[in-house]
Formats: structure tokens, sequence, C-alpha cells
């Protein structure tokens, strides 16, 4: 009977001693989870800001070749988006027409960089035209790189006048969203909308009504001597939308009071819901179907990546 009991008391001291040691490590875990992490979730989360670069243009120079379009109109409803998304005024960077030479574009992505730190959230717009030209460093298998115009680049190639060096083709705008990634961080998020294209047939009239489209299907071709070592694209660490395929024309859409903007933008401004409380899947899901029910013409949202590796909301 004695050893009975012995043999209980001793079973019991060994589970007392056991809990006592269990409860040590998780009071040491929840110390950890207190004072170390949970700090830096919350200063992620609280020190995020939200910084925006907005590029639209519409009325490119007569000389240019570019016709006219209105992507200027773009920037005030985007702007007004992004305000019902908690971007503060002051971190919206905008260039609008004429503001919006390659030069200006390239100061503020600068200043933009200068701005953001890590676990930002960063959102690029550019409203425009669009342009293939020729590719020279052998990243495209068709042989063409594709191109944001800015307000100051030409549709046409004239040598020793003007050979494509304001165009601002996907090479360069891969360098600057890099350099953006690498000052956010894994943590942080870019999204990248392009209601551009780079094809199209200019505008023409249709009944009462003038139908404007984006891009142009001239390719900008600038002669290249000797042959051009083919290189792997670089992968993408950013969410980029375009506001059409590769294949298709990018018509713009006329509001109900008659005003014209890009038909993506146009749906971007109207979402109400908060994007940081979206999955960026079912996001895009919804602004395609909003685009095909607007456009007139097959039109259909083309992307790639994600805002960030670390979870799949927009924002």
């Amino acid at each position: 009977m004695c050893k009975k009991n012995i043999y209980f008391q001793n079973r019991t001291t060994i589970f007392y001693y056991y809990c006592s040691f269990l409860a040590e490590k998780m009071i040491k875990v929840w110390r950890i989870i207190l004072f170390i992490i949970l700090p830096l979730v919350v200063c992620n989360v609280w020190g995020q800001s939200r910084h925006a670069l907005l590029i639209g243009i519409g009325n490119y120079p007569e000389d240019s070749g570019w016709n006219i379009i209105h992507g200027n109109n773009d920037i005030s409803i985007i702007k007004g988006a992004l305000l019902r998304q908690d971007f503060s005024s002051d971190n919206i960077l905008q260039l609008i027409d004429s503001e919006a030479t390659k030069e200006n574009i390239l100061l503020s992505f600068e200043k933009l960089s200068e701005r953001i730190q890590s676990g930002d959230v960063v959102y690029l717009h550019f409203s425009g035209h669009g342009q293939q030209i020729t590719d020279l460093n052998g990243d495209e298998d068709d042989g063409f790189d594709e191109a944001w115009i800015p307000y100051d680049a030409r549709k046409t190639f004239s040598p020793g006048e003007y050979e494509g060096e304001n165009h601002l083709t996907d090479d360069e705008l891969n360098t600057l969203f890099s350099r953006l990634r690498k000052c956010v961080g894994s943590q942080g998020k870019i999204i990248i909308i392009a209601d551009a294209c780079h094809s199209g047939s200019g505008s023409r009239g249709r009944s009462d009504e003038e139908v404007f489209v984006r891009g142009t299907g001239d390719k900008f071709v600038i002669p290249r001597q000797g042959n051009i070592v083919r290189k792997k694209p670089e992968p993408t660490e950013w969410l980029f939308v375009a506001a059409c395929k590769p294949y298709q024309s990018n018509y713009e859409y006329r509001s109900p009071t008659g005003e014209y903007y890009g038909v993506l933008s146009y749906v971007i401004a109207r979402e109400s819901k908060q994007f940081d409380a979206c999955s960026y899947i079912d996001l895009l899901q919804e602004w395609t179907d909003s685009v095909s029910g607007l456009s007139r013409y097959p039109q259909n949202l083309d992307n790639e990546g994600q805002p960030s590796r670390r979870n799949a909301f927009m924002f």
C-alpha cells in the first residue's frame, strides 16, 4: 500500500514539474510575442504610408504626331479615389500634360524613392499613349519593347532630330520599379496601372460621337547595327495592370456627363471598396468585368505579378 502511494506521489510530482516547465516556456514565448514581435507588427501597420505618382497626358504637342486623347482627365478622378483609400494629398505626386516630360517623370520617380520607406504602399498610374519601340537589349521575343509616351516624345523616328530618346521603355520602367521595390522591401506593395495601349488606330467618328483610342499600331523602328544577344526577362516584383491585352485597342469611355476618361481609370475611380480589405485577385476580376461591360469593343485587362509576396490584399 505504501509503495502504491509513493508511486502516485512520484507521478504527481513529475506531472507538477512538467506543467511548471511548460508554463515557464509559454511565459517566455508570450514575452517574445509581446515585447519583440508585436511591436514590429504594430510599427509596420501604423508606420505604413501610402504614396502615389499620377501621370496623365491628353494634349500632346501638335507636331508630335500623336492624336488628342483625354489622359489628363483621369488624374482628378484617380486622385479622388486614392483619397478615399486613405492616401494623403501630400503624398500624391501628379504630372499633367506639359508637366509630364520624360525628364520630369524621372525626377518624380526620384522624389518618390526618397519619400518611401520599408513597408510602404506605392501606387503608380499612367494615362496616355503607348507604343512599341525597337528592342535594343534583346529581352523581347518579338524584337520590340513597350513604351509609355511622355509629353515630349514623338511618334516617328527621324535621324538626327528625334531617335526615341524621350520614349520611356519598359526596360527603363523596370529599373525605376525595381528601385522602388528595394525602398519598400518585401513587406511593401507596388501597384502599377497603365491606362494606355501599344496598339490602336487613332480616333474615328461613329454617328454623332467621336471614338478616342489610346496608343498606335505604328511601331517606332530604330535602325540597329549588329546582332542583339537575347536576354532573359527579369521577374515581375509588383502588380502591373494594363487596360487591354497587347493585341487589343484601349478605347476611352464617354461618361454620362459627356466627359471622356480611360475606361480602366473610370472603373477604378468609381470603386467604393477599401482596397486594403480586398484580395487583389477578386478586385482585378471585378475591374475586368466592369471594363468589359462599359467598353463597346472587346477589351480585357492584362496583368502580371502581385502587389506583394507577403499577402494577397491590394493595399
